[in-house]
């Protein structure tokens, strides 16, 4: 006689071996395949690799002119220099000097033009934390004297500003016919003529030129401080010697520290402004808090109406930092 509790067990484990099976001829999924199952449902399908896109207007691109031939040039199309005064890519253009020569600032996200060496061009944190453009070992500015795209008015500008040409080299010929800047200064420094005219802030004196003069109020007692980047911003008006058409009760000379001799008007050594690019100019005004336009009897105009300044005001303003 069949043993009814053996057969019912071999039932059970012959029903239970049939659930486990399937149709399918295709294996049983491990652990492993069903995580890959998922991560592959997870990960959208690749798709072909784009460019980046540029974030911004680029900062600097590839520009030409006539008779500089290709060089670097801001958005705006107006040319970018370098100044031989700095070293290891780092910025020494600072208070007047940076308004005569403005630096490229630009965000983290800075982009250049077409043409350009990305590999070449880097930037630098400046004193006040923003970052300047730099081509080659050149940190860029642009110059005050520019007017429009084209202008290379600053180009051999104190024998220490130049332009930056693409590969990031200075484009270092003399400037061209009609350039500006210090080294047209200078000339103009050679003749001792100054006369005044009428600005929209009155009288103001002017050199041969027509430029503006200016008086800086952190020399004192007629000695002049401003020298080096200071100078290149602000050029001193150099006189062999008091000239004989000046009134001597308004105008007097002093010595610089390299020996030549500043015409004095009042007791304020008499300066012109890098960014005065055309007779009539006055730009500098109010420059910093410490520059001002100089009159024909020797004050300074120190606001917007044209009211001389007081030698009690004078002396309130001198020792304000910045040139």
């Amino acid at each position: 006689m069949i043993d009814t509790r053996l057969m019912g067990g071999f039932l059970a484990f012959t029903l239970a071996l049939g659930a486990c099976s399937t149709s399918s001829d295709e294996p049983l999924a491990t652990a492993g395949d069903q995580q890959q199952t998922a991560v592959t449902e997870a990960t959208p399908p690749a798709t072909e690799a784009s460019a980046p896109e540029t974030a911004g207007t680029a900062s600097a691109l590839l520009g030409t002119n006539d008779t500089a031939g290709d060089l670097l040039v801001g958005p705006d199309g107006r040319s970018l220099y370098g100044f031989t005064n700095d070293s290891a890519a780092a910025s020494t253009c600072y208070g007047g000097c940076a308004e005569a020569w403005p630096p490229v600032i630009v965000d983290e996200d800075w982009t250049i033009g077409p043409g350009l060496d990305l590999g070449i061009f880097a930037t630098t944190t400046r004193d006040d934390g923003q970052l300047q453009l730099v081509a080659g070992k050149w940190p860029l500015y642009y110059y005050a004297g520019d007017a429009v795209p084209g202008d290379i008015n600053g180009q051999g500008s104190g024998d220490v500003w130049f332009l930056v040409e693409p590969a990031g080299s200075l484009i270092t010929e003399p400037a061209p016919d009609g350039g500006g800047g210090a080294e047209e200064a200078d000339a103009r420094s050679d003749d001792p003529v100054v006369t005044s005219t009428e600005t929209g802030l009155g009288a103001a004196l002017v050199d041969s030129a027509g430029m503006t003069l200016y008086g800086f109020t952190e020399d004192v007692d007629g000695v002049p401080s401003c020298y080096e980047a200071c100078a290149e911003a602000w050029p001193p008006v150099i006189v062999d010697e008091l000239p004989a058409d000046l009134d001597p009760a308004v105008f007097s000379v002093a010595e610089r520290d390299d020996g030549t001799s500043q015409l004095v008007a009042g007791k304020w050594p008499l300066y012109r402004f890098a960014g005065d690019a055309a007779a009539g100019d006055i730009n500098g005004q109010g420059s910093g808090g410490v520059w001002f336009v100089a009159t024909p009897d020797g004050s300074l105009i120190t606001d917007d109406n044209g009211s001389d300044e007081t030698e009690d005001e004078t002396e309130d303003e001198a020792g304000t930092d910045g040139y």
